[in-house]
Parts: structure tokens; sequence; C-alpha cells
């Protein structure tokens, strides 16, 4: 090619009219300089204090959608209640396919400064980490979601799909005036879209870094919270009453907490044990890849209750967390309650585990009552979205394997899922044991180094699925 004719085909792609491949785009993108802007956006993002209660998103939405129009990608806010916002930006594609929703939430839980090595709200970088709270949950996610979106408009790569990118309030405490409040006053944009990459579960790492596994959050847990209540005569405590309302309901609880972990085992969920089986000790490496026989052998239920988050996948969990009765030491009340809350595994009913609990209780005169139900379905494993995760994966590491994962908390993923949104939850960051202790706890934190890599997996993910010629 001549000089010149190199010369006008640069101005035709700098100009946008000709579209660029997504291999001469990557060229074009410098990815170390957008991973230090990644990191200096986060810093300044964790400074501002979005603390649910009170929340006060709108501080959270107008940085973003600043940092959005400064890069030329227009931005709008909701109002969705006073001081409470939901930024959101759409990166046109041809249309030729549905879109790709980006949505990460604003809130974060309180932080308690006196407990934290370095202030909670500081934007610090200390060691090699970004400490904050909210770094991992989940403003290092947003970023990384913002980053990606603007690396794929200056890359100029042709898109079938748009990228929706939306950060939303609330969700520390249940998403009404957040996801709940678009899925109810914005729905056309929900509709618009096929895929969703939220929080959910990251990369887990050794204590050194190294990946061991991609997990992919494709289901969560239902929300069940039950009460249960006992009523009896009340009388001095000097005499004590046979069946008291107390007694009756310590009873009906210790046949709850008796009744076993009860593993059930789900063909995704084997999936990921199996596969992960590699990456474990001997004894768990020899547990989980055999736990399809594992899991009912009583001498093996200890060892795979161990881990607590791995083992809630293999099972409904039930915590009792709420217990009141009485008001005086020498007084039997007439009333006691329970509350518990039970986390049931995606193919699970709520009307049959109700069912099982009054069996498992087998006593008429303890009430039970729903306090709290929201249901979750799992999204599809065979995805355009998920394969375009594992490319990205294996061109890493053919040796680090991309696994499905039951989350047992909920996220905002179950407004979008209830629109037909195939949802899943996603870090592309490793993240070890103690830095995943951090989330909700003290001394949140993500290193950098995780950090740069997930802006840079994220823009590969999105191009995969969404570029015209990435296939």
């Amino acid at each position: 090619m001549s000089r010149l004719a190199r010369a006008f085909t640069l101005l035709l792609v700098s100009g946008g009219l000709i579209s660029m491949s997504p291999a001469c785009a990557e060229e074009k993108l410098k990815f170390e300089e957008y991973q230090d802007r990644a990191v200096t956006v986060l810093c300044d993002y964790l400074k501002i204090d979005t603390t649910v209660p009170p929340g006060n998103e709108a501080r959270g939405a107008e940085y973003l959608k600043g940092i959005l129009e400064k890069n030329g990608i227009e931005a709008e806010l909701f109002e969705t209640a006073p001081d409470r916002a939901v930024v959101y930006a759409r990166l046109k594609g041809n249309g030729k396919k549905k879109a790709v929703i980006l949505l990460n939430h604003i809130d974060v839980v309180p932080a308690e400064a006196k407990d934290w090595k370095y202030p909670p709200f500081g934007g610090e970088i200390h060691d090699g980490e970004i400490w904050g709270r909210g770094a991992l949950d989940m403003k290092g996610m947003g970023v990384i979601e913002l980053m990606a979106m603007i690396m794929l408009k200056n890359s100029g790569i042709e898109l079938d799909r748009d990228i929706i990118y939306l950060g939303t309030p609330d969700e520390e405490v249940g998403g009404e005036f957040g996801a709940g409040w678009l899925q109810k006053h914005k729905p056309e944009i929900i509709k618009s879209a096929e895929f969703l990459l939220n929080e959910g579960f990251p990369i887990e790492s050794d204590e050194k870094g190294k990946a061991k596994y991609w997990g992919v959050d494709y289901a969560e847990k239902s929300v069940l919270w039950l009460e249960l209540t006992t009523e009896g005569a009340a009388g001095h405590a000097s005499m004590p009453i046979p069946g008291a309302a107390t007694y009756r309901l310590v009873r009906a609880l210790k046949k709850i907490d008796d009744a076993g972990p009860n593993f059930r085992l789900l063909p995704e969920v084997e999936e990921y044990f199996k596969k992960i089986a590699p990456t474990e000790d001997e004894t768990m490496k020899e547990l989980y890849a055999s736990i399809d026989s594992s899991i009912k052998k009583k001498e093996h239920s200890h060892a795979l209750l161990s881990d607590l988050l791995k083992s809630s996948m293999l099972r409904n969990t039930i915590s009792l967390t709420v217990m009141k009765a009485g008001y005086k030491t020498n007084v039997i009340p007439a009333s006691a309650s329970a509350q518990l809350d039970c986390r049931l595994l995606p193919d699970v009913k709520k009307d049959d585990f109700i069912t099982w609990i009054k069996g498992i209780v087998d006593d008429p005169t303890v009430k039970l009552s729903v306090l709290e139900w929201n249901q979750s379905d799992p999204s599809s494993m065979e995805t355009e979205m998920v394969a375009a995760i594992k490319k990205v994966a294996a061109a890493e590491d053919a040796k680090v394997p991309v696994v499905p994962v039951i989350v047992p908390w909920f996220t905002d993923s179950h407004w979008f899922r209830e629109l037909g949104v195939q949802a899943y939850g996603f870090q592309p960051c490793e993240v070890d044991k103690e830095h995943f202790a951090t989330m909700h706890g003290k001394d949140e934190r993500i290193t950098i180094d995780a950090f740069k890599k997930g802006v840079v997996r994220m823009y590969k993910i999105l191009k995969e699925v969404a570029a015209s010629e990435a296939k």
C-alpha cells in the first residue's frame, strides 16, 4: 500500500467512515493507559461516600456520568428518590443482535473507620492495593465495566450489539429504588438486552494471586424468610408449665437443626466440583472429584460443610437469626417466635420447602408464616456470553477452567432475569479468600494487578460477544 493510500485509510478510520477489524482495533488501543486511568477513576470514586442508608448515590451517579461524557459517551441520570439516581449510557451497535447490559450498584454497606487500617472512604493505594469500601463490592467492578465500554468506543470496532451501562442505587437494601425502579419505569431498557454482566463471583485465586478457576454465577439461591410462632399459657416461672410456648419453640428448632444437611446435587454443581477438584488439597480433591458419591456418605459431611460457600451449592440452607420471647426472668411468656433465613436452590419450590419444614417440626401448634420470598430463576450456561468468557479464559490459560456457580446471596440480577435477560455474575479479577472476606467486612481492598487485568478481560469479553467480526 502506498503512503498516500495508508494516510487515506487512516483518515477514514479516525473519522469513523469505516469500521476497524477487532485485530486492528486492539493495536490502536494502549491497554496500559486505560488500566492506569481506571485506577485513578476508582480511587476518586471510592472517596464518594454512598453508604446506604441513606444512600446519596446521586453523587456517585454524577461522577460516573462525568467520566462517560468526557470520553464521548452520552449519559443520563434517572432520579429514583431524593439524592438517589441511576446513571444510564448506551454505546450503539448496528442492531443485528440484542444488547449487553453492564450492571453495577453505586451504594455500599456501612464502614466503621476505627476498625480499618486505612480510611474506608480514602481511596488510597498501599502496598499495591486499592483500599476503600466498595473496592470489591462493587465500585471496582463498576469502573471495570465503564473503562471497558470506553475502550470499545475508542477502538472503532463495529458492534452487532448495543452496550448498555447501568449504575444503580439501593442494591444493598433490596433494589426497589434502583434496579426495581428500572424494571417498573424503564422496562424497555431491560427488554432490549439479551445478556447482563453483574457482580457475583470472581476468579478464585490462591494466596499468591494465581488463578484457580473462573467462576460464573449463573444462578442465585431464592430467599425465603420464615417465622415460627408458638403460644400458650403465661405464669410464674417458679411453677413450670408443661408445653409452654418457649419449650415448644425450642423443640421445633431442634428438630430443624437435627434434620441434617440433606445434600442434593444439580448437574451444574456437579460440573463445578469436578472441575475445581484439581485445585484443592488432597483430601478435598478426592471428595470433590467424586462429589456425586461423597454427598451420600455421612462421614464426609463435616469435610464438605467446612467450606461455607462451596457447601451452600449442595443444599438448601437454614439460618436461625432472630428469637423473641419473654420480658422478665421470673415470668413464663405466653408467646415465642423465631425467624429463619432460608436460601433455596434454584429448582426448589417455596411451597414444597414449607411442607418439608412442617413435616420436620410435626407440631400443628407451631404456626409458620412467610416474611419474605424472592425467587431467582437460573440463566443458561449455553449462551454466547458464556462462550465468550470461556474463550477469553482459554486464551489466557487453557488449564484454568470456567465453572458454573450458584451463589447463596441475592443481587439485582433477579430484576433483569424476571424480564427475560440472561444474567451472569462475574468479576474478571483474581480474588483470594483473605480479600473475599473483606466484602461487607473491614479493610476492603483489591490488588492493582488483579484490577488492571479485569479491565482488559472485560474489554475482551465484550469484544468477543458484541463485535461484528468477533466470530
